[in-house]
């Protein structure tokens, strides 16, 4: 839990989404032909397997083919090799002309390698696709892509007149924001582990040149990476979908159907894609992840379209920017660590949940240290059994935001970082893009408690400037502080007085249930994360 310091001055939405994808198609900036060639690898020879790449790609497939998009091509597991990939490729290469958009995406392992070109890279590392053959040994060493062969792709689509776009669902190097704690679930990541090739004789497409090209060397590419420097990707849970899915694939396939379209203009900017998709990304992964975009150095963002939609047809099939309340949640699975079983008998307070063994668990209990752990991280301290039922509503309420979020989210970032803060630290939490908009802000902390934290009387008519910001001490008790910006360009007294009913007591149940009803049209959903632990500042 945090003191906060006076202010400063996809179900359903998955449906929501399709609806009105039907009603429109896409089409380039220049108002050409859409085309792709989307990659998934799952199932690997000699790495450990993924679970959620193949389902990107095909997610990202039956986004494009419902707005119209029919040149594809689908390549998957073991058709996605080196020949394959350069054969699909170079054949949408063949069939681009002057103004189409060509969308290429591969979601699966990355790796990296010492560089084939000295000083070409600031890291000292080449960026490698791994394949679903590959091996540190003949043949199976030549399958894999360099990045810096990417490159060369992309120039030929480029001298065509093609706009490019390029999804790379991959990690290639990085740490992570924050360990992950062993006592929950496991956590798969799109980074291989580390290899040393014993045979090769790979001759990559590359040249010197393409090692050493930069930025300006591309004028109509819009690059999206999993990752930057500094964190690694993750396979998450998606709230409402069953397999586990790279959380840019995903965020990417719903800016397809429309959520990037923040104005509703029928474009959509680098801007509006790069800020729905980083927004969407960071919380979807309970913000283990930052993605990294590119664009040719000196492009207006905010006019430089990636696609646009014809919107001919009846108005009527169009649906509005409304976010719909969650489906009944299922129950979360919960389990307790050690043989006494301290879980049993305990009901539900909101949300139904479910005992099962720690492997399957949603959310995990360490009685001996009165700790609940999800997600690999601590999300409440000094908890004991019966008050496991509340953390379970925390879980579902931060279910329903990552729902509710989806369409239209909010931008909201803890500063500096997003690592585990320490007791007696001060950092703040920043919203952005406010400027004549309504704020309402809450907490939600790791118990399930509910915190009405602003609009106060004073500020309840109140416009915003462009940004606002929390500056927030770290005190116990510890785990996670669930910060939530709503914004909307009209008063939303109905959610200002159901937060105050619900000030000061653990009903995050209520959150969970009765959020969705109470947004207005157009009303934009975002949240973060406040990790915090005992111990000296570090």
């Amino acid at each position: 839990m945090s003191t906060f310091a006076p202010m400063a001055a996809a179900l359903a939405l998955l449906a929501l989404a399709g609806t009105d994808a039907l009603a429109r198609t896409i089409e380039a900036p220049e108002r050409g032909t859409v085309r792709a060639v989307l990659i998934g690898i799952d199932l690997y020879r000699n790495v450990p397997p993924l679970h959620g790449a193949v389902a990107d790609a095909e997610d990202l497939s039956l986004s494009l083919r419902s707005l119209g998009v029919e040149d594809m091509t689908l390549l998957k597991n073991g058709a996605a090799d080196r020949q394959g990939i350069f054969d699909a490729i170079g054949a949408v290469t063949d069939r681009a002309g002057e103004g189409d958009l060509v969308v290429l995406g591969i979601a699966g392992h990355g790796s990296s390698e010492p560089e084939r070109v000295k000083g070409s890279k600031p890291s000292g590392r080449d960026e490698v696709y791994v394949l679903a053959g590959f091996d540190t040994r003949l043949p199976g060493s030549r399958e894999r892509i360099f990045g810096d062969e990417f490159k060369v792709l992309i120039h030929k689509l480029e001298e065509k007149g093609a706009e490019v776009l390029f999804i790379a669902d991959t990690c290639h190097a990085g740490g992570m924001t924050r360990n992950v704690d062993p006592r929950g679930a496991e956590i798969t990541w799109r980074q291989a582990p580390s290899y040393t090739i014993e045979e090769d004789d790979l001759a990559p497409i590359s040249t010197t040149s393409d090692a050493l090209s930069t930025g300006f060397d591309y004028q109509r590419l819009t690059f999206l990476a999993a990752v930057d420097d500094h964190t690694k990707s993750p396979e998450i849970s998606i709230p409402g979908i069953a397999e586990k899915r790279g959380a840019l694939s995903y965020a990417t396939a719903r800016a397809f159907e429309g959520a990037a379209d923040r104005n509703g203009d029928g474009t959509v900017t680098r801007r509006e894609l790069f800020e729905y998709v980083r927004q969407s990304v960071y919380q979807f992964t309970d913000q283990r992840q930052n993605i990294f975009t590119q664009s040719s150095p000196g492009a207006d963002l905010d006019h430089a379209i990636v696609y646009a939609y014809d919107t001919a047809g009846p108005a009527e099939a169009q649906t509005s920017n409304v976010p719909q309340p969650p489906p009944e949640p299922a129950p979360i699975t919960v389990a307790a660590l050690g043989s006494e079983p301290v879980l049993q008998g305990i009901d539900s307070a909101v949300t139904p949940f479910n005992l099962t063994d720690g492997a399957h668990a949603e959310l995990v209990f360490d009685p001996q240290k009165r700790e609940a752990i999800a997600g690999g991280d601590v999300v409440a301290s000094e908890v004991g059994g019966g008050d496991m039922p509340f953390v379970v509503d925390r879980m579902a309420a931060l279910d329903t935001l990552k729902r509710l979020s989806e369409i239209n989210p909010q931008t909201v970032r803890v500063t500096p970082s997003d690592k585990v803060h320490r007791d007696g630290e001060r950092v703040g939490v920043t919203v952005s893009d406010l400027a004549g908009r309504k704020l309402v802000l809450f907490d939600v902390t790791g118990d399930g408690t509910v915190q009405f934290l602003y609009p106060g009387d004073r500020e309840a008519d109140a416009e915003m400037s462009g940004t606002f910001d929390l500056d927030l001490s770290v005190v116990a008790p510890f785990g996670t502080d669930l910060l939530v910006a709503v914004s909307s360009d009209q008063p939303m007294p109905g959610l200002v007085e159901f937060l105050k009913q619900n000030d000061r007591r653990r009903t995050a149940g209520n959150i969970a249930r009765h959020l969705g009803e109470l947004l207005p049209e157009g009303a934009r959903v975002g949240f973060t994360v406040l990790y915090t632990s005992a111990g000296a500042r570090l």
